[in-house]
């Protein structure tokens, strides 16, 4: 009887083990979510460089200044081939993949994790920095910022940053 009950146990551990290496083969855990390849290259890091402009838009003391930031945030969520990129604007995101939008679709489309719920979360974010850059109030455009930058966060969790 104990050594069916040990024998058991030995099986349990196995399978669970290698359960856990066909996870991770997948990219579902230990980093390996592909978001650094091709294909979804550097989208962390162009996340994280738009939040930090969406901050920075907020921070910014001038309607000049904190629009300037918050197109560089479209620029990086759209990339070079985006309907709404502003080549007469810096895009702080280059080297950093074809833009999060792209980047989070391709992702999308092999089905690694987050990256659906990143990208709708990215897409509602560029739409409200479209709709702040419209604005003609430093308060207004501030809060609008604020709430891209939330959002831009909230993207980089939802893929385990």
């Amino acid at each position: 009887m104990r050594f069916t009950s040990w024998l058991a146990t030995i099986v349990v551990v196995i399978v669970a083990a290698l359960a856990g290496q066909m996870v991770f083969a997948q990219g579902y855990g230990g980093g390996g979510g592909g978001y650094d390849r091709p294909g979804g290259s550097g989208t962390i890091d162009a996340l994280r460089t738009a939040r930090t402009h969406a901050t920075n838009a907020v921070r910014s003391e001038t309607l000049r200044d904190s629009l300037w930031h918050l197109g560089h945030v479209v620029n990086c969520l759209e990339g070079k081939g985006g309907k709404n990129y502003d080549a007469n604007n810096l895009n702080p995101c280059q080297g950093q993949g074809g833009g999060i939008l792209p980047d989070l679709q391709a992702a999308a489309r092999n089905y690694q994790m987050g990256a659906s719920t990143a990208l709708d979360l990215s897409r509602k974010a560029e739409q409200l920095a479209m709709d702040t850059l419209k604005l003609t109030d430093l308060a207004q455009v501030k809060a609008g910022a604020s709430k891209v930058a939330d959002m831009l966060g909230e993207a980089l969790k939802t893929i385990g940053q």
